[in-house]
């Protein structure tokens, strides 16, 4: 998963919208649209729930910390405008 894809699942995990993720990645609704598709075939997730729940699960997100971050460390860790 490249951070691209780490940043947008941390998004979703936030609960933000196809919309607002759109916003803050500088990406189309259907780019982003297609970005969690792929994600979602990727790790056999039906949902983006479950897309959320395995990036858990998996470690790809920190668990215990809110706003979600991803378990690597760089630049895109945190949703912008974070810590």
């Amino acid at each position: 998963m490249d951070d691209r894809d780490r940043l947008l699942v941390v998004l979703l995990a936030s609960g933000y919208t196809t919309t607002r993720i759109a916003r803050e990645m500088r990406l189309s609704r259907y780019t982003v649209a297609e970005r969690i598709s792929k994600l979602l075939d990727r790790f056999a997730c039906s949902n983006r729930s479950q897309l959320v729940a395995y990036s858990y699960v998996h470690e790809l997100l920190r668990v215990g910390i809110w706003p979600p971050r991803a378990v690597e460390t760089g630049r895109l860790e945190t949703i912008s405008g974070g810590s």
